[in-house]
Order: structure tokens, then sequence, then C-alpha cells
């Protein structure tokens, strides 16, 4: 075309004009475990009756005059480097080439038309809050450019007391009685998959972490591996008590004062001491004392 530059631009949209968010708010265990979702939404397709072109028939569409039917004009400037020639869509056809003079009274000559849709997306099991499902090819459809948006699912999930998440573990509080935590029980806890037992051992700490294996968020890239459910110890101490529980509780400082006397919960505890000394005549009392002491507890 001789001497000079070359420069071509259209308007043809962005396909992400075709895209369609979606919020989703998933229940916690939901987002956990995963699951099916059927969600309904609203998106644009190829109208039926016109078939996209926005005729009310082939007789209603005739060549732009203006661009002749190619869709787009040349404009040619001249400048210090030489003739610099722009293509740009034809502004009276919109880049069609062609013009339409009745339009397609259900599209009302868009050549689209809004449409109600469900579809069933799979939830995969560990997903977090605020993340992105994306469904290719489930946005709007632009038939007339043979293209089709994405649809985005932008997930919410729902708290739930008593237990949160951390990475790909669940964390929960778990208060006990003192007298729990030196002799040690067993607890119904909440998960995810229901009530199980913890146990949890004589001589717990305070803010002691005891978990269950296997029982938290799956990994989205490894669906076969799970976190734990982490269970943080707190224990209750009373603020107000019998005389009666006093007395026990003094009698328990005593003991643990007396040379030679093994009490639950001392760190100085002598397992195999302690196993040495089991047929001792005061065995009997011992478990006696410690049940009165807990019975006051509770």
């Amino acid at each position: 075309m001789g001497p000079g530059r070359f420069h071509y631009s259209s308007n043809v949209k962005d396909n992400r004009a075709l895209d369609i968010r979606y919020d989703l708010l998933l229940p916690f265990e939901e987002s956990i475990l995963g699951g099916k979702r059927e969600i309904s939404i609203s998106r644009h397709e190829t109208c039926g009756a016109c078939h996209g072109s926005g005729a009310k028939s082939s007789n209603s569409i005739t060549e732009c005059t203006q661009c002749r039917g190619q869709g787009r004009s040349m404009k040619s400037q001249r400048t210090p480097f030489g003739i610099v020639s722009q293509i740009s869509s034809c502004l009276n056809c919109d880049g069609s080439g062609k013009i339409i003079t009745e339009h397609c009274p259900s599209c009302d000559g868009s050549g689209k038309v809004q449409v109600e849709r469900s579809i069933q997306v799979d939830i995969p099991g560990g997903i977090e809050d605020g993340s992105a499902i994306r469904i290719t090819g489930g946005g709007s459809v632009d038939k007339q450019r043979g293209v089709s948006g994405d649809l985005y699912i932008f997930v919410c999930v729902e708290e739930k007391q008593g237990i949160h998440r951390e990475g790909l573990d669940l964390c929960s509080d778990v208060t006990i009685d003192c007298t729990d935590a030196i002799l040690g029980t067993t607890v119904k806890v909440e998960t995810i998959e229901g009530l199980r037992d913890l146990y949890i051992p004589p001589g717990t700490q305070p803010g002691e972490k005891l978990k269950i294996v296997q029982l938290g968020a799956r990994d989205i890239k490894r669906p076969n591996h799970r976190g734990d459910h982490n269970f943080v110890i707190k224990v209750k101490i009373p603020k107000n008590i019998s005389d009666q529980a006093r007395s026990l509780v003094e009698d328990l400082a005593a003991l643990k004062g007396t040379r030679g006397i093994s009490v639950p919960g001392d760190e100085t505890i002598d397992q195999g001491n302690l196993r040495n000394r089991s047929h001792h005549s005061s065995a009997g009392k011992k478990s006696s004392f410690w049940g009165s002491v807990r019975n006051l507890f509770r």
C-alpha cells in the first residue's frame, strides 16, 4: 500500500463482558466435606427466533452503504514520518457490514435473550471462604462471535459456633472440671461428622491441645488428605466451694507436700513407683478420696 505505517484497531467487545458472577453461601460443614449444589443463573443466550441476527427475516437485512459491507473503514493521515493509515470498525453498522431494516420482535434486534438456567455445581471439599469456582463456558453466549463467557461462583462460608478453621485443621475449645484434668476422663465433642469421644489423659494442663486425626478439612489439591481437629483444653476452676470440698482440697495440698506420696497431676510423678506401690493397703482409701474430690466438683 506504499510507504508509511499501518495501524489496525477494532471495537471487538471484551469476552469478559460475557462472564457471570454468582455469590454462593455455603454452610461450614459443606465447605469442609464438599458436595453438590444446583444453582439458578440468569444469562444471555442467542435468540432462537432470529438465530442471533437481530432481524425479523433475511429480507430485513441490507448491506451497509458506508462501508459497503466490509464492516470497517480506513482513514489515511500524512505525518512527518509518512502516511499513516488507520482501519477502524464502521460506526454506521457497528462493524457488522449489515443494516437491519426491521428488528426481530423476540429480542428487539439485539440477537440475544435473557434466560434462566439451572446448573449443577461440584463443591470441592476444603474450599475456603472467598474462593471462586470457575465453570468455563457457563456465562452468557454470543453466537455471532462464536464465544461464551465463564461462570464464576464466589464462595462465602458461614461461621460455625464452636469450630473455626486454621489451614486444613479445625479448632475448638473444650472446658473440663479441674478434677477431670487431674484424673482424666472421656468427653463428647462436636465435630463436622457428629459427636465423637475425646480422651482426656490424667494430668492434662490448661491450654494443652488434644486432637482427633483426619477430621479436619480436605486438601483440594490432594483430596485423600485431611487435616486434624484440634481441641484446646480449658480447665474450669470453681469460685465458690463447700466446706467439705475445701477440706478435701486442703487434704490434697497436704498429700502433695508429703514425701513419698504421689498425686495424679504432679509433674514429678513416677509411673514405675506407682505400679510398685499398687499393692499397698491404702490403695482403696486413695481411690475413695479421689472419687470424693471428683464428685464434689461436678
